[in-house]
């Protein structure tokens, strides 16, 4: 027998790559996607409900490069905080419902299991550091599973889905440049444990202060100490992510998977990540 979900969706302004609500039919939660550019206009929507959990993206053309989840409980509203002080994302997804179908507790335990996934699903970075702890009675146990497993359904259809794992090419490493604003560097990136090696005779600006990259900061502090303007790496040296290196070459705050690019033009992303031709 077919089972079927009828999900809608409507567009403001009829635009496709603008903020869309969603809705599954028989099902309370409202799903609002907004891009970063549109959040102004996001906030003026009528009757959005104001509790439930969220997902920061880097996302180009359904590629997941970099994910946050959290919870709010002011709405649309919460993510003019991550507007100042999160670079990175350029779009979000909002999973809003009623304070009443939504308990404080299963919007604690959503948002934890929210974070837990992206930790450990999907290959792309994710800016969650520290695991929530949440108390759930056993009697909630299955309302917070079946809003986790519609939230799940619902990135999926809207094709940002949070457990693909993307294969690259045959071959462990593959060798990656970056020529911004008169900075070249080149890197080596490892496919089996996702680091990339910035190698010797790259520039490195430190005319550009680093973003809230403690890592990178360190490295920089401790090979060029107070030297200022454009230097070059006289060592190889190893960074856990794409994006990480990209920081240290460049300053400021990259996402390394478009950043780098090898002799034929592809990004890091489109060699490692596309879907295409699979």
């Amino acid at each position: 027998m077919i089972s079927l979900t009828t999900m809608t969706m409507q567009l403001i302004d009829g635009d496709p790559d603008g903020i869309r609500i969603c809705r599954v039919e028989g099902e309370s939660l409202v799903t609002v996607v907004v891009p970063r550019d549109k959040l102004a206009q996001a906030k003026s929507l009528p009757n959005m409900p104001h509790r439930g959990v969220y997902y920061l993206l880097d996302e180009s053309h359904g590629v997941l490069s970099r994910v946050y989840a959290g919870q709010t409980l002011c709405g649309l509203a919460r993510l003019e905080a991550h507007r100042a002080k999160k670079e990175f994302w350029n779009k979000a997804v909002m999973f809003l419902d009623e304070d009443y179908n939504i308990d404080r507790d299963v919007l604690d335990a959503l948002e934890a299991r929210a974070i837990e996934y992206v930790t450990s699903h999907g290959s792309y970075e994710t800016d969650n550091k520290d695991m929530p702890r949440s108390y759930l009675s056993p009697f909630k146990e299955e309302r917070v599973a079946h809003l986790h497993e519609s939230i799940l359904f619902r990135m999926e259809v809207l094709g940002y889905g949070l457990n693909r794992v993307d294969e690259g090419p045959a071959g462990g490493e593959a060798v990656f440049h970056t020529k911004r604003n008169g900075v070249v560097a080149r890197g080596r990136y490892d496919k089996n444990s996702g680091s990339m090696l910035v190698l010797a005779g790259s520039n490195i600006a430190l005319n550009k202060p680093i973003i809230k990259n403690a890592s990178a900061i360190a490295k920089r502090e401790q090979l060029f100490g107070e030297q200022k303007g454009v230097v070059v790496l006289d060592e190889d040296i190893q960074f856990s992510s794409p994006s990480s290196a990209a920081v240290f070459v460049l300053g400021g705050s990259q996402n390394g998977w478009m950043e780098w690019i090898n002799e034929a033009g592809q990004t890091l992303d489109e060699v490692y990540r596309s879907q295409e031709g699979n």
